[in-house]
Formats: C-alpha cells, sequence, structure tokens
C-alpha cells in the first residue's frame, strides 16, 4: 500500500469516494468536479490518497488553519472503501496526515466523527487522539506519532 498526495489525475475517484461517504439525497443530481475545494481553499489543504495495485482506494482530507499565531490542523474526512476496511489502510493515512500536521507546527489536531461510528473512534483513540468535549478529539503532535 502506498500513501502519496492528492494529483489532478485523482479528482473523479476521490469524488466518487467522497460521494460513497456522503450520498447526494436526489440520484442523478451529482454535482462536476471535486467537492473537496482544493484549489480555491484559503487555507493549506492537505489531501493525500490510499494506492492499493495503483488503485486509489481512500482518501483523507485536512486543512491547517492559523488564527493569530495559533496553528492548528483539522481533518475533514476520512474515507476507505469498505472491501479495503481492516487493513491498515485508514490507519496510515492518519499517521501520514499527522506528519505532515507535525511538520507545519501546529499545536493542536481536531476530528470529528459520527458518535455512532465506534471503529472510526477506536482508531483515533489507539493513535493518540483524547476524546474532548463530545465530539471533538485531538492530538497534541508534541505526544509523538504513535509506531
Amino acid at each position: 500500500m502506498k500513501i502519496r498526495k492528492f494529483t489532478q489525475k485523482d479528482k473523479r475517484v476521490v469524488s466518487e469516494l467522497y460521494y460513497n461517504l456522503h450520498p447526494v439525497e436526489e440520484k442523478g443530481k451529482k454535482e462536476k468536479g471535486l467537492l473537496i475545494p482544493v484549489e480555491k481553499s484559503k487555507l493549506k489543504t492537505i489531501l493525500l490518497v490510499a494506492e492499493e495495485n495503483a488503485r486509489v482506494v481512500g482518501f483523507i482530507w485536512g486543512n491547517l488553519i492559523i488564527y493569530g499565531f495559533f496553528r492548528y490542523g483539522i481533518v475533514e474526512e476520512l474515507f476507505v472503501k469498505k472491501e479495503f476496511r481492516n487493513k491498515g489502510i485508514g490507519r496510515s493515512l492518519v499517521k501520514e496526515i499527522m506528519k505532515q500536521f507535525k511538520r507545519l507546527k501546529v499545536k493542536v489536531v481536531f476530528v470529528t466523527t459520527e458518535k455512532e461510528n465506534k471503529e472510526a473512534i477506536d482508531l483515533y483513540k489507539e493513535l493518540g487522539f483524547k476524546l474532548d468535549k463530545a465530539p471533538w478529539f485531538y492530538w497534541n503532535p508534541k505526544e509523538g506519532i504513535p509506531k
């Protein structure tokens, strides 16, 4: 498995994965283009994809937010195709974005998930995120990236 930066050639497949994560209400009403506003964002956007046998099977999207002198990261979305779950792909994506946030000198990284999503909650806890006031988790890069 390989984790790499998103490129424009990934636009179609990442959009399809995003639609799996957030299905469009009305059938046939998919917007054209990528729903994740990579090109127009004024934030520092990090978009990584996971490949298995040269096929994109998952992605993670995060943003660096600079608020005054404070820098923090937010993991906006994490998605792995159903048939590729429980193989460490989500874990690898989260760890790679943690490394990138650490290089960007963020003070804290936040992530949200549905309270019913036990798999995601367990994953974030295993990776050192701490439960804050629901539904926030946070991770401090000074604590290091788990092995």
